[in-house]
């Protein structure tokens, strides 16, 4: 008995020596893990990694060593390390059941998105099965990964997670911006403003809510509105690249409100795309000086952009010829009004430049082809349009190149009175022509056609008897 005493006495002491043993490697583990941990929270990654690792290696404790193996992967990936994303990708092969499972490609992904890496943090957002996601944290996974969506161009896409957080007391102001900006973006006006309302009390998303109104506002051919909005904006932005938008928005607006004068400073203040000015930002300002009978300065600015080949183009030749009809310099318009017609973007614009170029070709001539042949084409064009005066025009101008029985054609074929005293003189002058060319039997006929007492009929007359004299027609 008293042997057995002994015996229990010193089991006893040594499951009390084993038992001491073993606290104290627990506590010492869990100390080196804590020091760790503590070099971690301060982001001090690296060395926090030297001491993950050191612990992983000395530690017998499992569940320290899978938190270490988790940390060495996490700060491997907060430190940049090239392959860091495979070691969290072992860690959750081999620890499936880890209760950093549900966490790890969160807290991976929430790394890289305060970093401002959205497309990382997309990358490890795809990886977590949004049922894995604490309620407490489901706002802040929806929010961030539906930012990264929409960084990453994938607007429609991003919609389904902003749309959970249109209540949101954290998050549902950022929401709804974005949201309008999405039905802004697709051209859902009437939706974009339902979300844009919904951030009016947000101070700061509200900066540029006034921005967007304008800009659908001016879209909807709701122009004084979006002058209305334009110039609230004005005064709540200091962005230059914004408030240069918002001089474009609020004067188009006013230029299709047809006020130039209240557009030209507004137009004058827009930078352009980038410092540049498109085409069409030409022929506003050219246009506008236009309307305003600043024709030199418009002239300046059609010029930038006349060497295009679209609508815009067109038009600027138009107006071009026509400013430089004002300051005039025939020639020159003369030039714009022959590339307006050639163009085929607007028919309208076409017709009156084919007129305007028909009309000066007879007025200063046409180094490019003869005056009859710019008058036949437009005739043949435009057979029901200006057809006497480009009758006259032709008739006239066969007269002035000595055409003399083109114009008979013509004015045989007349019913107009005024024609009738015209062709007294141009058969007179074909007769003659006729003579010349010693050809007295067609002279004869022609200068017989001549009626009247006039002087043409009297001089008709005295050439007919030279005729019948070569013609030895004594009768």
């Amino acid at each position: 008995m008293r042997k057995f005493y002994f015996s229990l006495f010193f089991f006893g002491l040594l499951l009390q020596s084993v038992f001491s043993q073993s606290t104290e490697v627990t506590t010492t583990d869990q100390a080196d893990f804590q020091k760790a941990m503590s070099l971690y929270n301060r982001k001090l990654y690296k060395p926090a990694q030297h001491l993950f690792r050191k612990e992983l290696l000395n530690t017998n404790d499992a569940q320290i060593k899978s938190k270490c193996e988790y940390y060495v992967a996490l700060t491997a990936i907060k430190s940049g390390e090239i392959g860091a994303e495979n070691l969290m990708e072992r860690f959750m092969e081999k620890y499936p059941d880890s209760p950093f499972g549900a966490n790890a490609y969160i807290d991976i992904a929430d790394y890289y998105f305060g970093q401002g890496n959205y497309k990382m943090a997309l990358q490890w957002y795809d990886k977590v099965n949004p049922t894995d996601v604490h309620w407490q944290d489901k706002d802040r996974f929806n929010f961030q990964k539906g930012y990264a969506l929409f960084t990453g161009g994938k607007r429609k896409e991003s919609e389904k997670y902003f749309s959970q957080l249109r209540g949101s007391k954290e998050f549902g102001a950022e929401a709804n911006y974005y949201l309008g900006y999405i039905a802004y973006d697709s051209e859902d006006y009437s939706t974009a403003s339902t979300y844009f309302e919904r951030v009016q009390e947000d101070e700061q998303l509200n900066k540029n809510v006034s921005y967007f109104q304008a800009a659908m506002n001016f879209k909807q051919g709701k122009f004084e509105q979006a002058i209305s909005e334009g110039l609230k904006q004005k005064q709540k932005t200091k962005n230059p690249q914004e408030l240069s938008e918002i001089n474009k928005i609020i004067g188009e607006s006013y230029f299709n409100l047809q006020k130039y004068d209240e557009a030209l400073p507004y137009l004058k203040a827009y930078k352009g795309k980038r410092g540049r000015y498109s085409n069409t930002d030409y022929y506003y300002l050219g246009y506008v000086y236009y309307k305003n009978k600043d024709y030199n300065l418009a002239i300046e600015q059609f010029n930038k952009i006349v060497s295009g080949k679209d609508a815009v183009a067109q038009n600027a030749y138009y107006h071009l010829a026509e400013c430089y009809l004002n300051t005039h310099q025939k020639q020159q318009a003369l030039n714009a009004f022959r590339n307006a017609y050639q163009m085929d973007f607007n028919d309208q614009i076409k017709k009156d430049a084919h007129l305007n170029y028909a009309r000066l070709s007879y007025d200063i001539g046409n180094p490019y082809e003869s005056v009859p042949s710019v008058l036949l084409a437009y005739s043949k064009n435009y057979p029901n349009d200006h057809k006497e005066e480009i009758q006259s025009l032709l008739i006239d101008s066969y007269v002035s190149s000595g055409d003399y029985q083109a114009a008979i054609d013509l004015l045989e074929k007349s019913t107009q009175p005024k024609d009738k005293e015209i062709y007294q003189k141009v058969v007179f002058y074909r007769g003659l022509e006729l003579f010349n060319e010693v050809q007295y039997q067609p002279a004869l006929a022609y200068l017989q056609k001549v009626k009247g007492n006039d002087t043409f009929a009297a001089r008709a007359l005295y050439w007919s008897g030279e005729c019948a004299y070569q013609l030895k027609d004594f009768r």
